[in-house]
Order: structure tokens, then sequence, then C-alpha cells
């Protein structure tokens, strides 16, 4: 017999919400996410890939990322990636103003690109 049961948090993009009947008949969620993780000033965030720059992914979802210039050279966008599954390498301008912290996983939001949307 499969009880699916579907919440409000199951209708979010980029979520596969599963219960699974444990052997007690107690029902556990197993969440499956499939988005770009970032942390910028303290605020770790989810962000659901959508192909373009990571930026405008955020803001139009709503994530509080900060930023000014748009053009990779104020570094307001500066966010540390800790889930990066789609995005594009470093471009030049990044790497200019990054210099080694792109090692430390520290990517510029606005030249950020997305490459891959994932379902």
């Amino acid at each position: 017999m499969n009880n699916r049961v579907f919440t409000v948090g199951s209708l979010i993009p980029g979520r596969l919400i599963v219960k699974h009947p444990a052997p007690e008949q107690t029902e556990r969620t197993i969440i499956k996410t499939e988005g770009i993780i970032v942390e910028q000033n303290g605020n770790r965030m989810e962000i659901y890939p959508v192909k373009g720059k990571l930026l405008d992914a955020a803001l139009n979802q709503g994530k509080p990322i900060q930023y000014k210039c748009r053009k990779g050279t104020c570094g307001h966008c500066t966010v540390k990636v800790f889930k990066a599954q789609g995005l594009s390498a470093p471009n030049e301008r990044e790497k200019k103003k990054l210099k080694n912290e792109i090692t430390n996983g520290y990517r510029l939001a606005c030249q950020a690109e997305i490459l891959e949307t994932f379902r």
C-alpha cells in the first residue's frame, strides 16, 4: 500500500520528500535536495539551480544575497559555496578579485554561472 503524504514543503522546487514506514510502523522523512548551497555573512541558503547567473537565481527565489555592482569589481556579492553542482568554473574577473580565496570555495555570485538545471 502506498500512502503518499504531500505537505506544503513537498511543493518546494528542488525538494523531494519521501515518507517510508519504519519497522515500528512509524514514519520517517528523507529529504533529497539538488540545490546549490552558499553562505554569505553567516547566512546559509539553498538556491534551486536555474540556468543563468547565481545572483539572479538567488534574488528571484527571495534569497537575501547582498550585492552592488553586478560587474565583478566590488566584491559585495562574494559567497562561500558548499555545494556547487552545476556551477561554471571561476572566470577571470573572479580570479582577479578573489585571488586565492577561490581555492577556499569563495565565488562572486554575480559572475558564477549556473550551467545546468536539475530535476
